[in-house]
């Protein structure tokens, strides 16, 4: 009997990052990074690294840090100390000058209100970095620049003459001009209803597939992040955790658990009742006191625990733990 030799199936490949393959370029490095706002510390010592190619999300509860992340990491702000890296280059120590060069080259930003010129067309507000940089950028080059975003033939147009979804898309065409290493973005879809919110996702999510960019962005809405490769989590300025390949209701999970973590070191240390967000509900231990006679508010909730009018009673902040009392 003749035997038809069989070829043997390809070794499978291992997925970019997988152990015995070299880690993918870092784009963006974050080392030991704190930034100051007088007292508050909006960045708390971030360690981060964002790998060339990929889109990530950037959440947190309000007052987290994100925003001021993105602007320290874009060049847009100085930190107080801690070291920035984009694309291979350090930041932190430049110059006003050199910095301004380095933003202008290897950096774009998209920011919430677009921010353009409402008296230049859409390729002249597009042309603007360039021209800005001495450059005198050829038609093509700009047409080019409104057609990978969607906007072929509006060229002529004036933000007044265009929608929300096409401003931000010509902010994104603006920001690409340069052909940065990364593209910044502040809530892009902060300002527009959901279905043009889509589109620049859309947007975003095909410059990272199909032609390599490096895109961060700060957001508040689970469904976008949902469309990042990963969630960069943060929390009173220190990154709270990451999630590979979201969902959005991962997302919204991880953002209500970081909501209603404690925020102050007495409320970490079991040391004052705190609200569980958006339930009404109280938990941690409270001490036994009396808050005096007459109605009032117990700890802060705004409700009681005695009739008023009663002499001697008064709301009472019960003894012992209050975890899932309702107050």
């Amino acid at each position: 009997m003749t035997t038809t030799p069989t070829t043997p199936d390809p070794p499978a490949t291992p997925a970019p990052g997988a152990p015995g393959l070299p880690a993918a370029p870092v784009a963006v490095r974050l080392r030991g990074l704190v930034r100051r706002h007088r007292d508050v510390r909006a960045l708390d010592g971030v360690d981060l690294d964002l790998a060339t190619g990929t889109f990530t999300a950037v959440m947190g509860p309000s007052g987290s840090g994100k925003s001021t992340l993105l602007r320290c990491a874009a060049g847009l702000d100085r930190p107080t100390a801690g070291r920035v890296e984009v694309g291979g280059v350090r930041l932190d120590g430049l110059g006003e000058r050199r910095l301004t060069l380095l933003r202008r080259d290897l950096i774009g930003f998209v920011f919430q209100s677009y921010n353009l010129l409402p008296s230049l067309t859409a390729a002249q507000n597009v042309a603007l970095p360039l021209r800005l940089a001495g450059r005198r950028p050829s038609r093509h080059e700009v047409r080019e620049a409104l057609a990978r975003v969607g906007l072929a033939g509006r060229e002529r147009h004036r933000p007044g003459e265009l929608s929300g979804g096409q401003c931000q898309r010509v902010a994104v065409a603006r920001a690409l001009i340069t052909r940065p290493a990364v593209l910044f973005a502040d809530e892009p879809t902060g300002a527009l209803d959901s279905t043009t919110g889509r589109e620049v996702l859309d947007l975003l999510r095909g410059l990272v597939d199909g032609g390599g960019q490096t895109v961060v962005m700060v957001t508040h809405d689970p469904v976008a992040a949902a469309r990042a490769d990963q969630v960069v989590l943060l929390a009173d300025g220190r990154v709270a955790g990451e999630l590979r390949a979201p969902t959005a209701g991962a997302v919204a999970a991880r953002m209500a658990a970081l909501e209603s973590a404690p925020t102050t070191p007495r409320e970490r240390a079991g040391e004052e009742p705190r609200e569980v967000s958006g339930t009404g509900r109280w938990q941690g231990p409270v001490e036994d006191r009396w808050e005096g006679p007459g109605a009032g508010p117990v700890a802060g909730t705004g409700k009681d625990t005695a009739p008023a009018g009663t002499a001697g009673a008064g709301p009472r902040v019960t003894t012992g733990a209050a975890e899932g009392a309702e107050c």
